[in-house]
């Protein structure tokens, strides 16, 4: 089937989307992670993340636009890169994204030491903002740009430790606040940068956060959450993604989150997912709380998209949109980290599927 004619551009597309109004197809979403050494062949992970000017990362990028032609582009890389500029160690991979082998934070004295960081120099925060000013240098005002953070209550789990702070949270919780929101600063000073380099939209959260039952969440994550918010909305973003990722505690936490007092903001949510008809549920809440939240739906990047076939990639994609995609206020996307070996022509189905998704009669 040939796709037909666009009639929308990126920014007209993901607007109508965002307001619930009708849009010539499905927006497409960032293909998170696969990016990462993509166009640039025998290049690994580590490679790229740790290449300060940022070249190799937006070479992936250019070459993921080009390919996919989205309608967002989320200049990212792996999610512990704020961690390591304020001092947590990484292991680094050549065939997978990084992850930590030490905490910067063992107890309350670390804390004084742990800095905030500079975007432009600390860790490989650095290929974050240099591969950002490129691809803005690119492709500013044909297609919304993001670059954020995993958010406060995450990044002070990985400048910690998940299990670390959740027994501060137990047993020291004036800890456990003092480190979120030391993290919280560092978020709003890595989206100061990312701004400054040409970032229209930012995001957070990750799956720390859903450990958390929903008193926690409401004391630990919400307060820091709405604080980072409000200053992307100072720093002139026009728009703020929040991640709902499938943890434990996920189900409650989207239930609840209408009552957290993120209402005057426009929020993607995505991230989640069970099954096709969940996200239809968790769809219809968000969009009947405020007409600026819309719902991403996830195919599971690391089974369908990795594993299965192209066509059954078309399948899942199908299925998904046929139970999520009517009324509009909804992305085409995967889940939390395509892998970076993820077969193209699985992608090429993933997004194709969607660009040429009509809903049914």
């Amino acid at each position: 089937m040939a796709l037909e004619k666009e009639e929308m551009n990126p920014f007209d597309r993901v607007t109508a989307a965002l307001k619930g109004e009708p849009t010539d197809r499905v927006p497409i979403g960032w293909l998170g992670r696969r990016e990462v050494g993509f166009g640039l062949p025998q290049v690994t992970v580590a490679d790229v993340v740790r290449e300060k000017s940022g070249y190799k990362l937006y070479k992936g990028i250019k070459a993921m636009v080009e390919r996919f032609h989205p309608d967002m582009i989320a200049v990212m890389t792996y999610t512990t890169v704020e961690a390591v500029a304020m001092g947590t160690k990484d292991k680094y991979f050549a065939d997978q994204l990084p992850a930590p082998i030490d905490y910067a934070i063992k107890s309350p004295e670390d804390l004084e030491k742990t800095k905030i960081p500079d975007p432009r120099v600390d860790g490989d925060l650095p290929c974050l903002y240099n591969a950002l000013k490129k691809v803005s240098n690119d492709f500013s005002g044909q297609v919304p740009i993001g670059a954020g953070t995993v958010g406060p209550f995450s990044v002070g789990a990985r400048i910690r430790g998940l299990w670390d702070i959740s027994f501060d949270i137990m047993r020291r919780p004036w800890f456990a606040h003092d480190v979120v929101k030391h993290a919280t600063e560092a978020c709003i000073n890595i989206i100061e940068g990312f701004r400054e380099a040409g970032a229209t939209g930012t995001s957070s959260g990750a799956g720390s956060e859903t450990v958390l039952g929903i008193e926690h969440f409401r004391q630990f994550c919400v307060p820091y959450e709405r604080m980072y918010h409000r200053k992307a909305k100072k720093l002139g973003y026009l728009s703020m993604s929040r991640h709902i990722c499938s943890g434990p505690s996920a189900d409650l936490v989207i239930d609840e989150f209408p009552k957290f007092g993120f209402d005057n903001l426009p929020i993607l949510v995505w991230g989640y997912y069970k099954d096709a008809q969940t996200m239809q549920q968790k769809k219809k809440l968000f969009t009947e709380y405020t007409p600026v939240v819309a719902v991403g739906g996830t195919l599971r990047a690391s089974d369908e998209l990795f594993y299965g076939t192209p066509a059954q990639v078309e399948a899942e994609s199908v299925k998904l949109l046929d139970v999520c995609s009517p009324g509009g206020r909804y992305f085409h996307m995967a889940d939390c980290c395509i892998p970076p070996t993820t077969p193209l022509e699985n992608l090429d189905a993933f997004v194709i599927s969607a660009k040429k998704y009509r809903p049914k009669a």
